[in-house]
């Protein structure tokens, strides 16, 4: 049951950041694109999919083979929602791809050190 509630957090989660980079682009670098209800729907799946791989940080893998492997299951999902939606794929994609991925994990690596900070301060004031 907990593995579920955490299958369906980091699913929620991916989808998350996935609608928020996805419109994000759509803002501001496709001016006139049309958007379908296909490319929402395979926007949330894929987005989803890719928060499941967010499970390889809690397995025994080295943080860099995670990495490694989070970075190639999160690009050959992303290159099949280029490919179901039939968006056009050069090296400009895979830039925006490199950024995206960086600025996400810029988020969560934020939001981390903001969650450590606030339960180290809570214990400090229990200690008091």
């Amino acid at each position: 049951m907990i593995n579920l509630r955490r299958g369906i957090r980091y699913f929620v989660r991916g989808m998350g950041y996935g609608s928020i980079a996805y419109l994000a682009i759509i803002a501001f670098l496709s001016q006139n694109s049309s958007i379908s209800t296909t490319n929402i729907i395979t926007v949330f799946i894929i987005s989803g999919l890719i928060g499941e791989l967010s499970f390889l940080f809690q397995t025994k893998l080295s943080f860099s083979n995670a990495l490694i492997i989070h970075l190639t299951g999160t690009f050959i999902l992303f290159l099949g929602m280029m490919l179901i939606n039939r968006w056009l794929f050069n090296w400009q994609t895979i830039l925006i791809f490199i950024f995206v991925y960086i600025m996400i994990w810029i988020i969560i690596r934020l939001v981390e050190e903001r969650q450590i900070h606030r339960i180290n301060q809570q214990i400090k004031n229990r200690r008091k």
